[in-house]
């Protein structure tokens, strides 16, 4: 071979590799899944936590802090966010067009899972005179963030007992400035509906003497019977400092919801995720269901066809009317 003909040779190969590594380069890119925007809630709660969760296990998701259910839903109508963890109670009224989302039925976002339950939990100071919600008449009460699920749980709970966000003191405070505020004694309530235990509560109750108001029997029947989406549920004795005995009250479930846009195969390795991570997730939310019944029953939406073929993949059926 010639001098001419060997550079002739090395020249190629090199195109021929240059080539390769293009190809492979694109191949790579085509792969990495896009960033997913997840909406969560404030940094005091559950949902946040999760997220980031989440987001430690998959690089590809981002938590995006926002105001909670309500406004997830809306930001997933209008294409802000990918996905989003809501209470079962709101994503009823959105997909269905009642409540706060009358007249404004949302229609392009799908269920992926329930992660787990969510506990009503009305924290007063220990040696308060509220001994029950309808105490709060006249009194200062944090009800949560504007336009987040907390917010409206707290209406209806008002409401259960003959109140009204007119009778009382109303302020929208996230949980940690909550907390701050009944420390310092401006306000004299605060509504949280968060998995037991929740940080923010464990903290506060670490620093101060706190209680939980109980429901009685007429309100847990009153929230169960009118509204979808409720449970009967209990807070442990010991959950929390101080709380020495079961609290009766009630709860709704938190579900990862995705954008109906979503391509199926992302959202079934999400749903994957969930359930085969979940010894990760449980290292930093101890009440996080491995469970796919509790994923799947009584859950207020369609599912998102990838939610579908994963749990389909494992012997988990979801009828067809849960797949529209």
């Amino acid at each position: 071979m010639n001098i001419l003909e060997r550079n002739d040779r090395i020249a190629k190969n090199k195109k021929y590799n240059n080539i390769t590594v293009a190809i492979l380069t694109m191949f790579c890119s085509c792969c990495k899944r896009s960033e997913i925007k997840l909406g969560s809630g404030n940094e005091g709660g559950i949902y946040y936590k999760f997220a980031d969760t989440l987001s430690d296990i998959d690089e590809n998701i981002t938590n995006i802090r926002t105001a909670g259910s309500q406004a997830n839903m809306r930001l997933l109508k209008d294409g802000f966010i990918n996905m989003g963890i809501v209470q079962s109670d709101v994503l009823s009224e959105a997909v269905n067009g009642t409540g706060d989302f009358n007249g404004n039925k949302i229609n392009n976002v799908r269920a992926v899972a329930a992660l787990y339950m969510e506990s009503f939990q009305i924290i007063v100071p220990a040696d308060s005179d509220i001994q029950t919600p309808a105490d709060l008449k006249g009194k200062k009460v944090s009800v949560g963030e504007e336009d987040s699920g907390v917010a409206k749980n707290a209406e209806y709970i008002l409401n259960s007992v003959s109140l009204d966000y007119n009778m009382i003191d109303v302020c929208n405070m996230n949980y940690q400035k909550s907390a701050e505020a009944l420390k310092n004694g401006s306000i004299d309530a605060f509504f949280v509906v968060l998995g037991a235990p929740c940080d923010v509560i464990t903290q506060l109750s670490e620093e101060m003497d706190i209680r939980i108001l109980p429901l009685d029997d007429r309100t847990i029947s009153y929230m169960t019977n009118l509204y979808d989406g409720y449970y009967e549920t209990v807070i442990k004795a010991g959950t929390y400092k101080g709380i020495d005995e079961d609290v009766k009250t009630v709860g709704v479930k938190a579900v990862l919801v995705a954008s109906q846009k979503m391509d199926s195969d992302t959202v079934a390795d999400i749903t994957k995720m969930l359930f085969e991570e979940n010894d990760q997730i449980k290292k930093r939310i101890s009440f996080a269901k491995n469970d796919t019944k509790f994923a799947t029953d009584n859950i207020p939406c369609a599912f998102h066809k990838g939610a579908v073929e994963y749990y389909n993949s494992i012997g988990t059926a979801i009828t067809e009317e849960d797949q529209i």
